[in-house]
């Protein structure tokens, strides 16, 4: 392992402790402080710590966030072989979307490898989202235009003059 990384899990483990300063980190670790200011900076922009109006460093909401992740089964992983059954039995598409963000989760047909995106406003599942996902009391103007300009859209495409 490097010397760097073994430093900065050393640095997070100090802080699992509770906050340090600077000057109690590195005296913990046997390292300048200079090193350490450096590895508390670096974790500091990813979030993995913070730092108080007392100059003491906490853990961070990154790794609030990285601890949230375990133990809790991933839902494509589990849905996906489902979602590959329905989409065979159906003929068309299966889809997973779970959020927030929403995120989608197409399985087109049996044996698709699926892809991970933005669930789209313009198709069907997006528009279910945005109809579920919309706060109470929302300024629904942008929203609204982004609907007129669906139903505009669509209605072009289904012209029976349209091209295609």
């Amino acid at each position: 392992m490097s010397q760097s990384l073994a430093r900065g899990l050393s640095i997070l483990i100090e802080l699992g402790d509770g906050p340090h300063n600077l000057d109690e980190l590195a005296r913990k670790l046997g390292v300048h402080k200079t090193t350490v200011l450096r590895l508390l900076r670096a974790l500091e922009a990813e979030r993995f710590v913070r730092r108080d109006e007392h100059h003491r460093f906490h853990l961070g909401a990154r790794l609030a966030a990285l601890a949230d992740t375990l133990g809790r089964p991933d839902v494509r992983a589990v849905a996906a072989p489902h979602l590959a059954r329905l989409g065979a039995a159906t003929g068309g598409a299966a889809r997973l979307v779970t959020g927030p963000p929403a995120l989608l989760d197409d399985l087109e047909r049996a044996g698709a490898s699926g892809r991970y995106a933005a669930a789209p406003v313009r198709d069907a599942t997006g528009r279910v989202v945005a109809a579920v996902t919309v706060p109470d009391g929302a300024d629904l103007t942008g929203l609204r235009a982004t609907a007129d300009a669906i139903s505009a859209d669509y209605a072009e495409r289904t012209r029976p003059d349209a091209p295609g």
